[in-house]
């Protein structure tokens, strides 16, 4: 997505947030791409401070994309508030709201906004399976290390094979696919764990996010706001910005250091996504935060905790927006200690500030001119030009471009690489798992299958014939193997060898068990002992050296002792 050509050029140079000492705070916009955090406790107004910042960059021309989960960043499609014709006196939301707006006035108004959902709500928000990637897709199933291992050789085998990947029910399909064809490294309890979770994901309702037409980055031009108040029964469907940001890091070319950013995300309880997160989650986020500043692309983590958020994406992050925090523990109070410290010195005790801040204050630091952070402000955030009140949905509708509606209103079909082959007449013996049946395959040249000669339907006749036949067969080996087992039957040596063997075997493993519990694990805790510091090892050393000595020379220590006797 490009953009646009005069997106930048009555852009402001800073995005006012709110009034701090009685002049405008706010962020640089040519510093945006160094990524930021809002994060307070509920009821602070962190919505409120996402709301201001997402309307100065719609208004100068960035495209901006907000993640509503709890669905009260709903409101910019209307302005803050509507003047009474017929009142000649304004009504106190709106002195409220000019007292607020004063240094930085600004009309009420309202935003050309497309607002996209998980399910049929709004604008279906739509991806392939491939384009989320192997990575995410696992955070989404919540994998472990061997199973998201899997996962991954199931993606590239797809890739490799230029098998589609847009739907979960194809992805299941890949699996399938390496168990058949037995694929060096896969453990088949693993594909089997990792089908049920998917099976679950399609129950949920979440399958609904996959398929075709996905997103397409044009259509995501102004401003648009992902709308997740109807699918919060699973918080996995808040990574769903994560998804975007991993299309914008594949998609987007190089533009370097640019002085207004051309994409903004704000990721609404972000929490969710890092929230026990594997390093590979973490390494992906890391790597796609740092590189993708340069494509132009700034994202704003919203939460509650600061500390959430694991401390190798803090480090990405240089605007940050604190508002009130609670702790309520002695584990909290630690958290928020660490917190203060990261702020540069201020001239006020930064850590009671943010336990006794008022809502709709927050602390504002952002990088300075040089690229230092700048010390902390006490900022009270401006009121928003558009409504923060919860817009039915019909206005929500009615407010997005209908020719998007229409385009992804319905989930185009999965293709189908053959049609499936009817099943004779006969039933099949045993019901198969999803990791044998050859008629699901994604494609045939990449999915070998046994094709056996389909006989006509056997006739009862024969069929009858053939079965006692071989009972009899059965009957007549379990026979024999009767017999020979009786006459070759152990003896009352053989016991009895076998009972002092075990006896022996016991005896062994009992003194096995007494050595290392009476030396072995001693003497491995006393080596970690003087690892821990080298010192210790320098003492150790210093004590064997002066015992040898002794020994060496224990005739001479021996008189010496006797002479003290006399």
């Amino acid at each position: 997505m490009a953009k646009d050509d005069d997106a930048g050029e009555d852009a402001p140079a800073l995005l006012a947030l709110g009034e701090s000492k009685g002049s405008v705070s706010g962020i640089p916009l040519r510093y945006l791409t160094r990524h930021g955090i809002i994060a307070g406790s509920t009821g602070t107004g962190k919505s409120r401070a996402m709301q201001v910042l997402a309307e100065q960059l719609a208004n100068s021309g960035v495209h901006v994309f907000v993640s509503d989960v709890k669905g009260d960043a709903s409101g910019f499609c209307a302005p803050a508030f509507v003047q009474d014709d017929e009142s000649e006196t304004p009504s106190e939301t709106e002195t409220k709201w000019n007292e607020r707006n004063k240094l930085a006035p600004f009309e009420p108004q309202s935003f050309g906004v497309n607002y996209w959902s998980a399910s049929e709500r709004f604008i279906p928000f739509r991806f392939s399976v491939a384009s989320v990637g192997s990575v995410l897709f696992s955070r989404l199933l919540s994998l472990n290390p061997t199973q998201e291992s899997h996962l991954a050789i199931a993606f590239s085998y797809a890739k490799k094979n230029s098998i589609p990947l847009d739907t979960p029910e194809q992805l299941l399909d890949v699996l399938d696919a390496l168990v058949s064809t037995n694929q060096r490294g896969i453990s088949p309890s693993s594909i089997s764990v990792i089908q049920r979770k998917i099976i679950a994901l399609q129950e949920s309702g979440l399958e609904r996010m996959f398929g075709k037409p996905s997103v397409r980055l044009e259509d995501l031009g102004g401003l648009n706001v992902l709308n997740l108040s109807d699918a919060r029964s699973d918080m996995a469907v808040t990574m769903a910005p994560a998804f975007l940001l991993q299309k914008l890091f594949a998609s987007l070319p190089e533009v370097g250091d640019v002085e207004t950013p051309q994409f903004v995300i704000f990721f609404d309880e972000a929490h969710y996504l890092f929230k026990d997160a594997n390093k590979s989650l973490k390494d992906l986020m890391v790597t796609m935060l740092k590189q993708i500043r340069s494509k132009g692309v700034s994202v704003f983590f919203v939460t509650q905790d600061v500390t959430d958020i694991p401390d190798e994406i803090l480090g990405q992050l240089s605007t940050k927006i604190i508002f009130s925090q609670k702790p309520m523990t002695e584990k909290g109070n630690a958290r928020l200690k660490a917190l203060a410290k990261s702020f540069p010195k201020a001239g006020f005790d930064i850590m009671e500030a943010l336990k006794g801040l008022p809502p709709g204050t927050a602390l504002l630091s952002t990088l300075a001119d040089g690229g230092s952070q700048t010390v902390p402000l006490q900022v009270k955030v401006f009121a928003p030009a558009t409504t923060m009140s919860v817009v039915p949905d019909d206005a929500l509708r009615k407010a997005c471009d209908p020719a998007l509606l229409k385009k992804y209103a319905k989930r185009d079909a999965a293709p189908k690489a053959a049609p499936k082959a009817k099943a004779p007449a006969a039933p099949a013996p045993k019901p198969e798992t999803r990791a044998k049946p050859p008629t699901q395959n994604p494609k045939p040249a990449t999915r070998p299958q046994p094709v056996p000669s389909a006989p006509p339907t056997p006739k009862p006749a024969p069929a009858a014939q053939v079965q006692p036949v071989r009972v009899k067969e059965v009957v007549k080996e379990v026979i024999v193997e009767k017999k020979v087992v009786k006459r070759t039957g152990p003896g009352i040596l053989d016991a009895l060898l076998g009972g002092l063997l075990k006896l022996l075997q016991f005896i062994l493993k009992a003194a096995g068990m007494v050595v290392t519990a009476l030396i072995i694990k001693p003497l491995k805790s006393f080596y970690k002992y003087l690892t821990k510091k080298p010192v210790r090892m320098l003492y150790f050393l210093l004590l064997l050296l002066i015992l040898y000595v002794i020994f060496i020379n224990w005739a001479i220590v021996q008189g010496f002792l006797d002479s003290l006797r006399l």
